[in-house]
């Protein structure tokens, strides 16, 4: 095979392995012109076109469908309507996952009825009711051509910002306010705390979808390694040459129950290496599961924070979102074992203590 048949064959492979979709729904979706779901899904779908490397990739052009691809896996995601059939989307012998939520609304304060913030309880009651939601990604997006009609800051303009923080917590949704002109989406992306249109594709190229598929480790990393020590002159794990043959040569074998242990002791040493490999990969799985949900913790944690600041909530209702937050956040850390230390150290500590001292 040549190979532009290498490269044939891998494609069809990797899309064998992604017949698994996650699909997010977005809206409200329709034919005008002017409607900013459609402007905000089809600018997604743009810009992981256009950073795509693979020429295979078929989702190039796909107004529907995103290749999520990083250094730990791979995933595919498809966008649908709120109330849209995924029939129209993948194929029947295709699977799909409902794994988020992106609802879109014109940030503006003189936006018209169907457009505003507030025509949004009716288009979430109404996807809740219709469809199974998933939560993996769940983002309220604010569109605005230029800096956020918010930002004046104005009493009244901290009271609606304040309103929409609160409605998205209450329904488990992350409120951006995305400048989607040329400047906008194109500004922020190498930023460490990224906002607006930058912040969207940093969500979803970070999730992790029900459609993932993990990455192999490559040879790559083994050799390098390799290298490294050699270049470096660390020799001292590589025995001389009688010594490797002396032991060569005493551990080959000499009986037919010697040979079948040894076979038995090899094959249970792949399997050892299959059995721990795959553990290793369901702990990286679970962990990046745990921080995924921490970046959104801290994301509420900020909303709380600046809804406290602009005096928009009572004191009550700070204190309860505040307690309920740093539950999760308590419960993340345990996920993470970054309890375990602490307590190690207690452990340690009251061990060292004089007998009857506590």
């Amino acid at each position: 095979l040549d190979s532009n048949s290498h490269s044939s064959v891998a494609n069809l492979n990797h899309r064998s392995i992604m017949s698994c979709h996650s699909i997010v729904r977005i809206g409200p979706l329709n034919s005008d012109d002017g409607c900013y779901a459609t402007l905000l899904r089809s600018s997604i779908t743009n810009y992981f076109s256009s950073s795509s490397s693979n020429e295979g990739d078929d989702t190039k052009n796909d107004l529907h469908r995103l290749a999520i691809s990083n250094r730990y896996f791979d995933a595919s995601v498809a966008f649908a309507g709120l109330n849209q059939s995924t029939d129209d989307i993948i194929t029947a012998s295709e699977n799909a996952v409902e794994d988020g939520i992106i609802l879109v609304f014109d940030s503006s304060l003189s936006a018209s009825q169907d457009m505003c913030f507030d025509s949004l309880n009716t288009l979430h009651d109404n996807a809740e009711k219709s469809t199974d939601l998933g939560d993996l990604l769940r983002l309220c997006v604010g569109v605005s051509f230029g800096p956020s009609p918010l930002a004046d800051g104005t009493k009244a303009s901290e009271e609606e910002y304040s309103r929409r923080v609160l409605w998205c917590l209450d329904r488990g949704y992350e409120y951006v306010e995305a400048d989607m002109s040329l400047v906008g989406m194109e500004s922020g992306h190498n930023d460490r705390d990224k906002e607006g249109f930058a912040r969207i594709i940093e969500a979803i190229s970070s999730c992790m979808w029900s459609s993932h598929v993990m990455k192999k480790r490559t040879a790559a990393a083994t050799t390098s390694v390799t290298a490294a020590n050699i270049g470096s002159g660390n020799t001292q794990s590589q025995p001389n040459e009688k010594a490797n043959a002396d032991t060569t040569a005493s551990a080959v074998p000499t009986s037919d129950s010697e040979r079948e242990k040894a076979a038995v002791a090899n094959l249970m040493e792949g399997v050892d290496q299959d059995i721990e490999s795959k553990n290793k990969a369901e702990e990286i799985k679970k962990q990046e599961l745990a921080f995924h949900e921490l970046e959104r913790v801290i994301a509420d944690a900020k909303n709380i924070r600046e809804s406290s600041q602009n005096d928009s909530i009572s004191d009550e209702e700070r204190r309860k979102l505040a307690g309920d937050t740093a539950l999760r956040m308590m419960d993340l850390f345990d996920k993470l074992g970054f309890g375990d230390d602490e307590e190690d150290s207690d452990e340690t500590e009251a061990s060292s203590l004089p007998e009857g001292v506590e």
